[in-house]
């Protein structure tokens, strides 16, 4: 740490105004990231209490603008055509991962290397512009051109960190929508309905409390539709929520219908299974904070407390010499 601020503060040595503009701003984003991490979870609370007390007045669809994004366009698809024929296997790994961050749209493997591209190339040339305008003449220009090359380096990793943010926010979504859903399963399967016909009705309820969720169950519906099997139809499902316990909802199914068990008995112990491991889940975390507390209380706590306990001591060995 000691190293890294001194090639900072080098620079610009007649001035260490940079590095406190720096150190300003990673302490922000440090404060920030937790608060913005949290929103997720406030968001889904207040989602699932959401009552709606009547019906929503139909809003008018805009009228679509010709010639406004074309030029976007055309930069999204050059982008998605030139990374797809020089690494195919990476971007369908990364249409997969959009798929599951919650962009199912064809050009959103374009549009992320886009924005990649525009960060990267963004965050160097306003690192370079604030270098030139803030350090002082001493600087190295070996120094300099570092300091620029690695915020390009940072701002080009960046897109990737947000996405897996967002990966992750929407897998906590669906992992606690799933045993709601699997409890409206077993309220259809018990009043007659067919696994395909309850799939699409309760793609319809979850609409307001988990709508990624419920997008996702309209594309099963869908894929039904147009003549998919449902074993097909429930491990793309599995791919594009990456949970397991869809995977496990799919290997049910399969083994039911094969024994010839009861269905609604099956998704009644398999819904309080997952449950089960929902709360599993959490008491672990729980019993896990004391031992991730004891890093921040040792790093934070602990020297002032010596630091209290010392320097009396010392002041007095001083004073008596």
């Amino acid at each position: 740490m000691q190293a890294f601020i001194e090639f900072l503060a080098s620079l610009a040595p007649t001035s260490l105004m940079p590095v406190a503009i720096l150190l300003l701003a990673v302490g922000a984003v440090a404060v920030a990231w937790p608060m913005v991490a949290a929103k997720g979870d406030r968001n889904d609370v207040m989602r699932r209490l959401k009552v709606d007390h009547g019906a929503v007045a139909a809003k008018p669809e805009p009228v679509p603008k010709k010639n406004t994004s074309i030029v976007r366009e055309k930069a999204v698809k050059r982008a998605q055509e030139f990374y797809a024929k020089s690494d195919p296997e990476n971007v369908a790994r990364l249409r997969m991962t959009l798929i599951q961050a919650g962009y199912m749209e064809p050009r959103a493997v374009g549009m992320f290397f886009l924005v990649r591209f525009i960060a990267m190339i963004g965050t160097a040339i306003g690192v370079f512009v604030l270098n030139q305008w803030m350090a002082s003449p001493d600087a190295t220009m070996a120094s300099r051109w570092t300091f620029v090359i690695l915020s390009g380096a940072a701002g080009y990793f960046l897109p990737g960190l947000v996405l897996s943010q967002k990966v992750r926010e929407k897998r906590r979504e669906y992992r606690n929508g799933f045993p709601d859903f699997m409890d409206l399963m077993i309220v259809c399967s018990d009043a007659g309905m067919s696994m395909e016909a309850g799939i699409e009705r309760v793609s319809k309820e979850l609409a307001k409390t988990y709508p990624a969720l419920s997008q996702n169950l309209q594309l099963v519906s869908l894929e039904l539709r147009a003549g998919r099997s449902l074993d097909d139809a429930l491990k793309a499902l599995a791919d594009r929520l990456s949970l397991d316990e869809v995977r496990s909802f799919a290997t049910l199914l399969q083994q039911s219908k094969e024994l010839g068990t009861s269905l609604s008995g099956a998704l009644r112990v398999f819904s309080d299974e997952m449950r089960h491991k929902r709360m599993s889940l959490a008491e672990e975390k729980a019993h896990a904070l004391p031992a991730k507390m004891s890093v921040p209380v040792t790093v934070c706590i602990l020297p002032v407390v010596l630091m209290i306990a010392i320097i009396p001591i010392i002041v007095k060995m001083m004073t008596e010499r």
